[in-house]
């Protein structure tokens, strides 16, 4: 696996995260799929882009390598395993335009291998008529590559306890492929659910761990250490469920 440069953005856990550079005007895009998914003997996937605005927009695609830290934050690495084709383009008003994200040769996967797909919509060029109107704004799509041996599967040991920061459910995926945590609720001692939010949670990539924190008086009375309780979400379409007692870190 080829590194250089490293880069490490903060990119939050989510499906798409905007990047806004300016309160002018942004694209109206349609992405499908929001996430490449290949078989380990699989070379390429692609994914389709509509303009619904009725303007042309300008997309720069790039495709980095991707891990992450403890804290949720992304790590983004330049890579030559995967390409995408092409990486610029400009999609008429109304159009749709399909890239393709390739692998160039294709190799054995033990376990999973994770990338993101950088799409940034460029800056329009200047219009004389929105001069003083403001700065420009530019809209990033980040979208998951996987590519999965069919036998890798998650395996998540959970650990749950309170501080003065809030309430926090670590996940340590022991597994070798990722888990997508949805809708991550515990249910507590007093029986009063505690959400972490609803929807998308996060990734957690095979081999690593992330920790969700949920305010401290979203529990209501203090979780204790000792105090068991049941922690609940979903991965995909499988029930994540796991009963766990209250610690300290």
């Amino acid at each position: 696996m080829t590194r250089s440069s490293l880069i490490s953005l903060a990119l939050t856990a989510c499906l798409t995260s905007l990047m806004p550079v300016s309160p002018a005007w942004a694209a109206k895009l349609r992405i499908s799929p929001i996430g490449i998914h290949l078989t380990a003997t699989e070379r390429a996937g692609s994914i389709t882009i509509v303009n619904t605005d009725e303007r042309p927009v300008n997309l720069q695609l790039r495709i980095y390598e991707w891990s992450e830290h403890e804290d949720g934050q992304e790590q983004l690495d330049k890579t030559d395993d995967m390409i995408v084709s092409p990486p610029a383009i400009t999609v008429p008003a109304g159009a749709s335009y399909t890239i393709r994200i390739a692998r160039p040769v294709v190799t054995p996967v033990n376990g999973e291998q994770t990338y993101r797909l950088l799409i940034d919509e460029l800056p329009q060029p200047d219009d004389p008529r929105t001069i003083g109107q403001g700065i420009k704004m530019v809209l990033r799509n980040s979208l998951p590559v996987f590519i999965t041996d069919a036998k890798a599967m998650a395996d998540l040991k959970w650990t749950v306890w309170q501080d003065e920061t809030g309430v926090h459910a670590q996940a340590q995926n022991q597994g070798k492929r990722h888990a997508k945590i949805v809708n991550l609720t515990l249910q507590t001692a007093s029986g009063r659910p505690l959400s972490f939010g609803g929807g998308l949670n996060g990734y957690v990539l095979g081999g690593a761990t992330r920790t969700f924190t949920a305010p401290a008086n979203a529990a209501g009375a203090p979780l204790r250490d000792g105090d068991r309780i049941s922690l609940a979400a979903k991965d995909d379409a499988l029930d994540v469920k796991a009963a766990i007692v209250v610690g300290r870190r």
